[in-house]
Parts: C-alpha cells; structure tokens; sequence
C-alpha cells in the first residue's frame, strides 16, 4: 500500500513534466516537419546601479585584509602568517599565509615534508592534512589556507600558535 503510495505521488509530480516535455518537442517525438521558432535571449536593459547607503559604501571600499609588515622570518621564508583561528564551533583551525615571494614559498611548500605544522606550546603538534600542500602553485600576494583538525582543542581564541615549515619555525601569533 506504502509503495503505491509513492509510485503514484511520483507519477503525479512527473505528468506535468512529461506533457510539457512533448509539447515543446513536438507530439511526434521531435520530427515534427514545421521548423521551431529559434529561441532569442535579450539582455535586460542597463540599468544604473540603485545608491547604496554611506555605511554599505564604506564597507566595500575596506580592503580585505590588513597585515603588520612582514618578520624577518617570514620574508626569508616567503610566507607571511595572514590568520589563525579556531573555526566550525572549535573543531578546525583556520591557518591563512600571505605569499610574500614565490620562489622561496615554492622552494619551501613544494616540498611535502615542510608542510606546515601549527605548534601550540608544549602539546603535540598539530598536522596539516596530507594532500594540503598537493600540486600547490604560488603567485606574490595569494593567501594560501589550509584547515586544521583542532586535535584535543589545542586552539582557543588567545592562544600563542607558532607555525614550524621544515627548519624554519615562524611565529608566534595570537590566534583569534
């Protein structure tokens, strides 16, 4: 009884398809011998932008991301830490690098074994999944993000994280 429930609930909100379906190709099933109208697209007319307010204006006017100057460290390393912070309700950590200079990102990220590492005092490290780093391509000025499992909460918002990419170890930044 269940199933001939649905079958014909089904067959209902289908019929409408169906019909509509061979009426636009035709009741013969598409040889029909009159040539259908060429169906024809026009853009809406330009039309003037409507005045945003002055507070909508000014936030899209904010550039997206603020960063201090660049360490030592970092422009060495050819990578800026750009964010840190614990995200979908603690569970992740959300790590944002700026590349400063590709070469040496590609130089030191191109190599799978210096992917980086978050450090947050003396727990274990925290590791970037595997396939983070996979076939990456760096240009001057991307950000890069790779998402953290948050293992055992390691990473609350005030939190002091550094980050550890091979040899270099840059850091430490307040996670938010």
């Amino acid at each position: 009884m269940k199933n001939t429930c649905y079958r014909v609930a089904l067959a209902a909100a289908l019929l409408p398809l169906i019909v509509a379906g061979c009426a636009t190709q035709g009741a013969t099933g598409g040889a029909s011998t009159k040539a259908a109208a060429p169906v024809v697209i026009t853009p809406p007319a330009a039309a003037t932008p409507a005045p945003q307010p002055a507070e909508a204006a000014a936030h899209a006017a904010k550039p997206a991301l603020t960063l201090p100057p660049p360490t030592e460290l970092e422009l060495q390393a050819g990578v800026q830490i750009a964010h840190i912070g614990a995200t979908a309700s603690g569970g992740l950590v959300d790590a944002r690098f700026k590349v400063l200079d590709a070469a040496k990102a590609t130089a030191l990220l191109g190599n799978p074994s210096n992917a980086p590492m978050l450090i947050v005092g003396d727990k274990p490290p925290l590791m970037a999944p595997h396939h983070a780093m996979k076939g990456g391509r760096f240009a001057k000025d991307q950000i890069i993000f790779i998402l953290y499992p948050n293992t055992r909460g390691a990473v609350v918002p005030g939190t002091e994280v550094s980050v550890a990419m091979g040899q270099t170890r840059i850091g430490p930044v307040t996670a938010q």
